[in-house]
């Protein structure tokens, strides 16, 4: 193997160690150093890392053009020429990749689309030269067969399928607990208690998952949707999520502290209009419904009671809307809903709809950005625990190490969340004394962890009487 190839080869390589390791990056946790900094927090240190790929790679583009350049006689011009563009496509391209990785390692989707040019690039000039050489070394005129490289490309590629081709399904595992009181800091706030959130990792499914499942625990498969939503939508959904979970939490926090208002209910948000709703063409999804007849409505609850007791089916209700910077006023005709559950027969618009509110976030709060935690709402419950011990002086986790999951909703309650027995087992590894869990997601999590100390509840007021109840210190 000629010298420059030789560096290809070795970029090459770590890639597959660094697809593996990506795979596999729960396995280190609960690893933390004696400063309190756990595996999740070193993570993004190593992503700078991936830099010595384009860097390898580079390092073999300028010693093939320093090649080309002593053999001048020995190729034709053509030969040369080409092999020389490529080299230097692949040089300035991994001299870029460099500097992206070094410069925004969390911006992950471009650094991967630099880092697959270059391998084309890679395996353009590798098969190009091998069969340029092969000719030169033998007999005769023409191009010889470049059978090393195409081997080369051919293993190269079954690995790359097996580690990462996507499958039909989505496979969630075990993932990281995650220090609160690290991830964010309210201004003027001072962390006390030890706090954790804990993720799992969902995503699509590769072959190789299914040899992982065979020797890692918690590993489990599901058919994914044919209507499931790309994949560039669900990471955006996901982000939206993470943030609106950060917004309430910190709301909430601040307003159990006596810091603001906490959150403000300010309507109904319409979701969807039925097809054949009498509200079609007059109410429209993402208006906000701010009265009914003059009546002001500031919550789902008030707007329910209205139409059961003040309103008969087929009645016209004059609604007000608040439709962007816009409010407007409008006369929806109204249909009959069926008696359910709790509810008699009653009018409706033949809306779907859901609260609507305002975050009153007096202080700032700075948030450390995780590469593994991309997104979604699963940390609320605890960041809003966080945020209350760093505004309560002495902290309010009376010395317990606390760990947890659910969504925090404007209410205050804590909402269901998906991976309950990957999160369980995560935290069972850790040195938490309580783990905290929707209250319907009791028996799911001890199945996964039976010698966890697991409490379910129901709103974080129920995890602050707890842990009141069960101080140590």
């Amino acid at each position: 193997m000629v010298r420059h190839a030789r560096y290809y080869v070795a970029g090459i390589i770590a890639v597959m160690l660094f697809i593996l390791a990506a795979e596999l990056i729960w396995l280190p946790a609960p690893l933390r150093t004696s400063s309190g900094m756990l595996w999740i927090d070193m993570i993004d240190d190593l992503l700078y890392g991936l830099a010595v790929i384009p860097l390898l790679w580079g390092i073999g583009a300028l010693i093939g053009i320093r090649r080309l350049w002593t053999e001048q006689g020995r190729l034709g011009a053509g030969k040369r020429r080409l092999l020389l563009t490529v080299r230097m496509l692949l040089l300035a391209v991994s001299a870029a990749g460099v500097v992206f990785l070094l410069v925004k390692p969390d911006d992950l989707l471009i650094g991967l689309g630099v880092l697959a040019i270059g391998l084309i690039l890679l395996f353009v000039d590798l098969i190009w030269s091998d069969a340029v050489y092969r000719r030169l070394a033998g007999k005769g005129e023409g191009l010889r067969w470049p059978w090393r490289s195409v081997v080369g490309l051919v293993a190269t590629a079954a690995l790359f399928a097996c580690l990462a081709f996507p499958t039909s399904y989505n496979v969630t595992y075990p993932g990281l607990t995650m220090g609160m009181n690290r991830y964010a800091h309210v201004d003027g706030g001072k962390p006390v208690g030890s706090i954790s959130g804990v993720l799992v990792f969902e995503r699509i499914a590769v072959p190789a998952d299914w040899l992982y499942a065979k020797l890692l625990p918690m590993y489990s498969f599901e058919k994914r949707s044919k209507n499931e939503p790309p994949l560039t939508e669900s990471y955006t959904e996901v982000v939206q999520m993470k943030q609106g979970a950060d917004d309430v939490a910190g709301a909430i926090a601040m307003g159990k502290a006596g810091i603001g208002k906490g959150i403000e209910l300010t309507g109904a948000r319409v979701l969807a209009i039925a097809d054949n709703a009498p509200a079609k063409s007059l109410i429209k999804a993402g208006d906000v419904i701010i009265a009914l007849n003059g009546k002001s409505i500031s919550n789902m609850t008030e707007l329910t009671d209205y139409m059961v007791n003040q309103v008969k089916p087929g009645d016209t209700v004059e609604v007000t809307l608040r439709r962007g910077k816009e409010t407007i006023k409008a006369q929806v005709p109204t249909g009959e809903a069926e008696a359910s559950g709790d509810l008699p027969k009653r009018a409706v618009f033949g809306i779907g709809a859901e609260n609507d509110w305002h975050a009153d976030i007096p202080r700032q709060i700075a948030y450390h950005h995780y590469i593994a935690h991309i997104g979604g709402p699963s940390h609320g419950a605890m960041l809003t625990l966080a945020l209350i011990d760093q505004l309560t002086p002495g902290g309010v986790t009376h010395g317990v190490r606390v760990a947890g999951t659910g969504t925090i909703e404007p209410d205050g309650s804590i909402g269901l969340v998906g991976g309950i027995p990957q999160k369980a087992y995560a935290v069972s590894r850790t040195d938490a004394e309580v783990f905290f869990v929707p209250a319907a997601s009791l028996e799911e999590a001890k199945k996964a962890a039976p010698g966890l100390n697991i409490v379910p509840v129901k709103t974080i007021d129920e995890v602050l009487d707890w842990l009141k109840a069960h101080a140590k210190e």
